[in-house]
């Protein structure tokens, strides 16, 4: 069952709605600092709820693309869909908390068919939604439910300005489908005056990076889209070599290692209910239990705090990085740092395309759908 059938079915917030968003917003605000300094001092137990949280829809893809985990086939943990139930229990106790959440961290969130329910759920419970998508899917249909549900952000991908390079990066999928389903949801959303923020992005990678400028160019004055984004290359913890040697600049400029902040300020939460440390264990080699209780309740910040993250975090604060996969071999951890309001971005890893755009503020790189 759909929950939002058209814009006019999505009603405006209630004052009370309202009032209940900007208390949240003003806690989690007052809570920075809190956060920053329980990161900065290497708090491992009482740590403050995450700003941020990853929901893994669905693990399940319909493309082969030559950058991804799933689509290589390098993602041996069973794959499967989000039970609905157990969605609604992760949003009703993390809602008050989290700035965001993403529904989506290894599959296309499109193929689940509750994806428009789970938007417009975020949006009943004043969570901010966001969704990355190959695209492929985006048919007009699928659009206006994703606009009508309220979402509040979708990353459009298009690896590639000509058919040749795009379907070789993405394989399975076509270039002119594709872009004519962009074309025609940045024009729905323009039309119809929806708030949805458009992210069109390209991964920077050494089959792409002939085709960045043109890109940008290409889509930089469309109406309809708000930012376009030349996204920083993940090697998903350099785990996997054949991924790895796509990259298109092995000059990593890596700081001094500090620990990893997605372990203060991200939660991600696979199909199944399993907490990851982040997306680059794709294949949860370090085990970090399952928000889904042994009564079938769900509890998030239990694990949150749980005696397995505490222990994450610690080896994190020693430096035993190399106790620990993937992190042993990441060097995404230094893309972002938290500062006492917000995070930063590291510039080496963005400045390529100076004044284009800069994935600062949140550290996200969340899975390249």
């Amino acid at each position: 069952m759909y929950l939002a059938q058209n814009a006019m079915s999505t009603p405006p917030l209630t004052f009370q709605e309202k009032l209940r968003n900007k208390s949240r917003i003003y806690r989690r605000q007052a809570l920075g600092p809190v956060k920053w300094l329980a990161y900065s001092t290497g708090q491992t137990r009482h740590v403050p709820p995450p700003d941020r949280m990853y929901i893994e829809s669905t693990s399940v893809c319909n493309l082969n693309c030559i950058m991804c985990p799933t689509g290589r086939g390098d993602i041996t943990r069973k794959g499967g869909f989000m039970k609905w139930e157990v969605f609604k229990q992760i949003v009703d106790e993390m809602a008050p908390h989290v700035r965001a959440t993403t529904l989506h961290i290894w599959g296309e969130p499109l193929l689940h068919k509750r994806i428009y329910d789970m938007v417009a759920y975020c949006r009943e419970k004043g969570l901010r939604s966001e969704i990355s998508t190959n695209a492929t899917l985006l048919t007009e249909e699928r659009a206006r439910k994703l606009l009508d549900a309220g979402l509040n952000v979708i990353y459009l991908c298009q690896d590639g300005m000509r058919p040749e390079t795009y379907e070789n990066v993405r394989v399975n999928a076509d270039y002119e489908k594709t872009n004519e389903n962009i074309r025609r949801f940045v024009e729905m959303k323009h039309q119809g005056d929806y708030k949805t923020f458009v992210n069109l992005q390209i991964i920077e990678m050494e089959s792409t990076k002939n085709d960045t400028e043109e890109f940008v160019s290409y889509w930089r004055d469309v109406p309809g889209v708000d930012l376009v984004h030349v996204k920083p290359f993940d090697s998903w913890g350099d785990q996997i070599e054949e991924i790895s040697a796509l990259r298109s600049n092995n000059d990593k400029h890596l700081p001094r290692r500090f620990p990893c902040p997605n372990l203060w300020y991200h939660v991600h939460i696979y199909w199944d209910g399993s907490i990851a440390m982040c997306d680059r264990d794709f294949n949860l080699d370090f085990d970090l239990g399952n928000v889904i209780d042994e009564d079938g309740e769900v509890r998030v910040m239990k694990n949150w705090n749980g005696p397995k993250m505490q222990e994450l975090r610690r080896l994190h604060v020693q430096g035993e990085y190399d106790q620990v996969t993937p992190c042993n071999a990441c060097t995404e951890w230094a893309w972002w740092k938290p500062s006492m309001f917000g995070g930063y971005g590291n510039r080496p890893f963005q400045d390529q395309f100076e004044g284009q755009v800069l994935p600062v503020g949140n550290g996200d790189h969340s899975a390249q759908s």
